[in-house]
């Protein structure tokens, strides 16, 4: 079958995917015993009551897919071996008469968070799930009870895009993860993951289930949407900073020699300036009181530095520079993250360059990260933390390989209206693609602020 375009697709064309699912899986083979049994669990409870674990190691895929019929069945969508709904009421939000999201908020409703990638079994692969594993949480998810309202649970599902360490919370794109994939369905269907994606949430939706998505104020460090639109971050130029740093260094040091010995405080001032770089020296016992004195003054340059270079006019020369970093390297304007052929080269080039995007803060922090040095090697930049009573809180960081969207000017407080457009804009987009019945935005902690609550409670 040649690919579709999902989720806009007519009652009579699922049908045929659907049938085409059934002849992969060989739905013909069921035995009248195995089917009568699950098709009589899921008319009476309305889904069948397994735990994910068992439907995984019990159900064939024939299985599912005549369990996932029956669910359909019973929420009116499939009837006479065939869809049967109008395209503009795939939701079943819309077709309960919502308007708004109280649904969402009724009592007894359930949400269910589901990681796609993480519904294969793990007792006997490491693969990720796939197609048929998704369809097996879908038969086993539980219905509501629409005579009072409440809709069946609805699916809450993670970012599903290609992930930088293994995180979910880093995508790289916007893309859907080709860990994904399932072959079988690509062989017969021709579908894509992202289709694959689309398709399994129409199913999700005509069974019944809201789908909701977790949408995030940031996204990978490096990730194709930064490397598109490199306004929607915040920059450093580490390679700026550090001259910046040493240059104050060298100061720290003339006044130090006043009152310690003048080749110890060079020694020690040489030690920290190589540690900026990522050069880092074990520093000899005797020199370390020196070495600590000027690393706590450097700390107050760090900040001072910082706030400088995160401020509207320094970051807007600094994206600038990015955008035409980028352009060179993919040779032409980039306009879309399809543009992005090349995207471990252009993140080489900005690295080379100093260029990186600025972290989140840890969990505790206030205000804006404060570049501290480059790792050991210089692989990457590293930043410190504080919160509002300028307590070092870096324990608490753990992502400052993620990039938070430039929301807001810290400086003033002011709205970047630049970039909220981009991430509405980013969200219908999503909601098109994918035809969500709501969103829940993620952790608002990662994006830096001066504080998290003011004196007076807000």
């Amino acid at each position: 079958m040649q690919s579709t375009v999902l989720p806009k697709i007519s009652a009579d064309s699922l049908t045929e995917i659907f049938n085409t699912l059934k002849s992969i899986y060989e739905a013909e083979n069921i035995t009248p015993d195995r089917r009568e049994y699950i098709t009589s669990a899921v008319k009476k409870y309305g889904y069948l009551p397994y735990p994910h674990i068992k439907a995984l190691e019990e159900l064939t895929p024939a299985e599912t897919i005549a369990g996932i019929e029956e669910k359909l069945k019973i929420n009116s969508t499939f009837s006479d071996n065939g869809f049967c709904f109008d395209e503009d009421r795939i939701s079943p939000v819309k077709r309960a008469g919502f308007t708004d999201a109280s649904w969402s908020k009724t009592e007894q409703h359930n949400i269910k968070l589901v990681n796609l990638a993480g519904l294969g079994n793990g007792n006997i692969s490491n693969e990720t799930g796939k197609f048929i594993d998704w369809l097996k949480q879908l038969l086993v998810l539980p219905s509501g009870n629409l005579e009072k309202g409440v809709l069946s649970t609805t699916m809450y599902l993670i970012p599903f895009h290609p992930r930088e360490f293994g995180c979910a919370y880093l995508p790289t794109s916007s893309d859907v993860s080709t860990n994904l994939c399932d072959k079988k369905i690509k062989e017969n269907l021709g579908f894509s993951a992202k289709q694959q994606v689309q398709l399994f949430i129409m199913l999700t939706q005509l069974a019944g289930h809201p789908v909701m998505y977790d949408v995030l104020p940031q996204t990978g460090r490096f990730s194709k949407i930064v490397l598109t639109n490199p306004h929607v971050a915040r920059w450093f130029d580490t390679k700026s900073l550090i001259e910046k740093l040493e240059q104050k260094t060298g100061i720290i040091a003339e006044n130090l020699k006043q009152s310690h010995n003048s080749n110890e405080v060079n020694q020690a001032a040489e030690l920290i300036s190589n540690a900026l770089r990522g050069n880092y020296q074990d520093i000899p016992e005797y020199l370390k009181e020196i070495a600590e004195k000027i690393d706590s003054e450097l700390d107050k340059m760090r900040k001072i530095f910082s706030e400088e270079m995160l401020k509207k006019e320094n970051q807007e020369i600094i994206s600038h520079r990015a955008k035409q970093i980028i352009n060179a390297k993919v040779g032409t304007e980039v306009q879309e993250e399809k543009d992005i052929h090349n995207h471990g080269e252009i993140i080489g080039e900005l690295i080379n360059s100093g260029l990186w995007p600025a972290p989140g803060g840890a969990w505790c922090s206030s205000g804006i990260p404060v570049f501290n040095k480059m790792s050991e090697g210089a692989g990457y930049p590293t930043f410190k933390h504080y919160d509002h009573e300028n307590s070092d809180v870096t324990h608490f960081a753990n992502l400052d390989c993620q990039t938070p969207y430039y929301f807001v000017y810290l400086e003033s407080g002011e709205y970047n209206e630049k970039v909220i457009e981009f991430f509405i804009n980013f969200l219908k987009k999503i909601r098109s693609d994918y035809n969500f019945d709501g969103f829940r935005i993620d952790h608002i902690d990662h994006i830096v602020d001066a504080y998290s609550e003011t004196k007076e409670g807000i």
